[in-house]
């Protein structure tokens, strides 16, 4: 395995790099038990795949990735972590959480990334600055990028 879970400065435990990772090489696949919104214990570990579904915690490193506003990972091929861009060995991985909650009326919590482009609030896809959005949008999970832009890549909101 390319990485492995320790203490993070930025949230408790993360998920490092082992060695190191070529920009485009997949990391992990996320898994887990695929749940209803209302199924979802929300104190736990879920990541949002669909409008009302949810993946609960794996139980494996996918659990323990951190969100920065500035990843160096984000979603391909449907549940696939990628590089971003090239990361060094013992770099911790993120990717921005932003590019799969999309909940109507989240409030969204307080960021702790410490990037130099942090938002302060991670929140859902649909709130973000339509610039934002566009820049995030090779990294979206497909029924954001299904939602939100049409065949010609127009923001369709």
């Amino acid at each position: 395995m390319k990485c492995y879970v320790k203490s993070s400065p930025q949230h408790g435990k993360g998920v490092f790099a082992r060695t190191a990772i070529a920009a485009g090489e997949r990391v992990m696949v996320f898994s887990g038990t695929l749940l209803h919104r209302t199924h979802v214990d929300f104190n736990d570990y879920h990541l949002q795949v669909g409008e009302d579904v949810y993946i609960g915690p794996s139980g494996g490193v996918d659990d323990y990735v951190n969100h920065s506003c500035e990843p160096n990972c984000g979603f391909q091929n449907g549940l696939e972590l990628v590089a971003m861009r090239d990361i060094s060995t013992g770099e911790e991985l993120t990717w921005d959480y932003s590019t799969a909650i999309d909940e109507e009326g989240f409030a969204g919590f307080p960021c702790s990334c410490g990037s130099v482009s942090c938002r302060r609030r991670v929140m859902s896809f649909r709130d973000l600055p339509a610039d934002v959005q566009a820049r995030l949008r090779a990294w979206l999970l497909p029924y954001l990028d299904a939602k939100y832009f049409s065949a010609t890549g127009r923001h369709i909101l």
